[in-house]
């Protein structure tokens, strides 16, 4: 019963979440509505990109063509001992992409391998391959545990829901780097909504036009499946709202760091 109760809430999500995000959209627009015309960047200077794949040139095998990542020639970048792994591993992991860019654009000193994230993310209950009693889940990353391995490399973060584009802007002009649920099609050259939801990219800066909005969003997408659809990103408004899945994770430096090292 818990099992469909979830998938009701999931399938209404699509239908719900545009009508309850209209009050904070219009009360952002009217934060916003005075905005000068430009491009607005989280931070100042280069947020890295990572892959949630070792071979970027590969991403896009590996979503259409079943590409086997234990033959990926680089998958120790991912800092696993065992290919298999990071072959299991790498389908799972763009929340803890977008944390570990989101931990170095603020820090670069701090410099966690996906595997560490992985690791200390299951150390916290943050995703759950099977239940108690060894059904397949293969759900997470838990809010809770992206709040306790972002707090463990120096990073605050808030979770908003209902929410809508503007309010990506609004965190970015604020100097937040902005994990943005979006749906996974997002990184397709061809643009589609088949799904909604289930990815998340860093969105670090946006285009604004005065009196009109935003116009296009840059961002990091960890399963880019092409070079332009990876780092630094550019997104027009119109698809970056079509995708978007009306939730958001927030990141900036935490007023007192507890290191991860």
């Amino acid at each position: 019963m818990p099992r469909l109760v979830s998938r009701l809430k999931a399938g209404l999500h699509p239908l719900l979440d545009p009508v309850l995000s209209m009050p904070q959209h219009w009360q952002t627009w009217r934060a916003l509505r005075n905005l000068p015309s430009g491009a607005y960047r989280a931070v100042e200077g280069k947020v890295p990109y990572y892959p949630q794949f070792a071979s970027p040139n590969l991403i896009y095998d590996y979503i259409h063509n079943g590409y086997d990542g234990t033959q990926d020639p680089n998958w120790q970048v991912f800092g696993a001992s065992d290919p298999a792994e990071y072959a299991f591993w790498s389908h799972r992991v763009c929340t803890l992409a977008v944390i570990k860019m989101a931990a170095e654009a603020f820090d670069p000193t701090v410099q966690p391998t996906l595997w560490q994230l992985v690791k200390e993310g299951l150390a916290a209950d943050g995703y759950t391959v099977r239940d108690e009693r060894g059904r397949w889940v293969d759900e997470g990353w838990y809010f809770h545990a992206q709040v306790h391995l972002a707090r463990r490399y120096g990073l605050l973060a808030e979770g908003e829901s209902y929410v809508s584009p503007l309010n990506v802007c609004q965190r970015i002009h604020a100097g937040w780097l902005v994990a943005a649920s979006v749906t996974p099609e997002l990184g397709e050259r061809e643009p589609s909504g088949h799904r909604y939801g289930g990815h998340l990219v860093l969105v670090h800066g946006f285009e604004w036009a005065a009196g009109q909005g935003p116009t296009a969003f840059t961002l990091h997408n960890p399963s880019g499946r092409c070079p332009e659809l990876q780092g630094n990103a550019v997104i027009s408004a119109e698809r970056f709202a079509a995708s978007f899945a009306y939730r958001l994770v927030a990141f900036r430096p935490a007023a007192h760091r507890s290191t991860g090292q």
